[in-house]
């Protein structure tokens, strides 16, 4: 799967290219995920899934895997623009209350910029 990353000073974007986060796409999801952490260590990342139409378990583990690695880090990770099947299955795995969800990309980036100061950059 292709991934677009976007970079601004306070965050990073990532939003895989294709239609399915499955078992084919998740290793390539984390890697890019762990690339972003590394490469910026005091950023926050919205991962942006309007093109994602169909996520698995190892999708909803790369997403997983995002969270623990922001959470851990004192970073904020926010997912945006879900697809509904996305939606059900986080809510299925009941998994609502552990992600920041916004329903866009714009609402991702206010969220980011009112709750981080610039003292966290």
């Amino acid at each position: 799967m292709k991934f677009n990353i976007h970079k601004e000073d306070q965050y990073s974007i990532l939003s895989p290219e294709g239609e399915k986060l499955d078992s084919a796409a998740a290793p390539d999801m984390k890697s890019n995920i762990i690339y972003l952490s590394n490469a910026n260590q005091e950023g926050h990342l919205i991962i942006d899934l309007s093109k994602v139409n169909f996520a698995d378990s190892s999708g909803l583990s790369s997403l997983l895997l995002a969270n623990r690695i922001y959470r851990d880090t004192d970073r904020t990770l926010v997912l945006c623009s879900l697809h509904e099947r996305i939606k059900k299955l986080i809510e299925i795995s009941q998994l609502t209350s552990a992600f920041i969800i916004k329903a866009d990309r714009a609402e991702a980036e206010l969220h980011i910029l009112e709750n981080t100061s610039q003292d966290d950059i």
